[in-house]
């Protein structure tokens, strides 16, 4: 903690910030402007002022925001396999939680849009939430894993104040479910420094969850 630099210590004040402004202003803008343009417009704040343009910032730009991606781990193959595996489990509990029952009765345009949305989600919060941590605290496990997994779930806690917005099994699935992902996503990225099958479990895991959440919400 001692030799922290600049911009580790901007990644660090970020975390509770995009908290504590999210806990304001989902509630505020779907309350003002409706739950779907109040929804939209928190995630729109949430990926283009906060994950994209700090994961920028931290990464010293375009040219090196791909090292996130893939850096060096001391682990074996074989582990690297077996967390790469445990990686998916998400996405098995959420295609038979959400997506298995949604998925015949949702139209095209309903699964287009979760699609858009799975894939902008689960890009940016990758890349912010471990990505970006991964790489300015390497040898860190508190600051690399710990800390940003905790306020992973923290920021759930204010999607479930958007005003109007229904979610399957209530606060435990969207909040207990993010603490979850959170945790094992984030080890898995801090053991094999790569957020690549990470990111592509998230955007599957979004897409299946999302469906059911999108159609309930804005379709019915």
């Amino acid at each position: 903690m001692k030799n922290i630099n600049r911009k580790q210590f901007v990644l660090l004040c970020v975390a509770p910030i995009l908290c504590i402004s999210m806990l304001l202003l989902i509630p505020l803008l779907t309350n003002r402007i409706g739950k779907t343009a109040g929804y939209v417009s928190v995630f729109c704040i949430y990926w283009f002022i906060f994950c994209f343009p700090i994961s920028l910032y931290i990464s010293n730009g375009f040219s090196k925001l791909r090292r996130i991606y893939s850096q060096k781990s001391n682990i074996t193959t074989a582990m690297e396999n077996i967390y790469y595996l445990l990686a998916f489990l998400p996405c098995i509990a959420t295609f038979f939680v959400v997506f298995k029952e949604f998925a015949p009765i949702a139209r095209f345009q309903v699964l287009a849009i979760t699609l858009l949305f799975a894939i902008i989600n689960g890009v940016f919060e990758e890349m912010f939430w471990r990505g970006v941590f991964n790489k300015a605290f390497s040898n860190d496990i508190f600051l690399a894993y710990i800390y940003p997994s905790v306020f992973f779930g923290i920021w759930h806690i204010g999607l479930y104040l958007a005003k109007g917005m229904v979610y399957q099994g209530g606060f435990v699935s969207l909040v207990g479910g993010s603490f979850f992902m959170g945790i094992l996503w984030g080890w898995v990225a801090y053991k094999t420094k790569s957020i690549k099958i990470v990111t592509v479990s998230h955007i599957i895991t979004n897409f299946f969850a999302f469906t059911g959440l999108i159609f309930e919400n804005w379709f019915i």
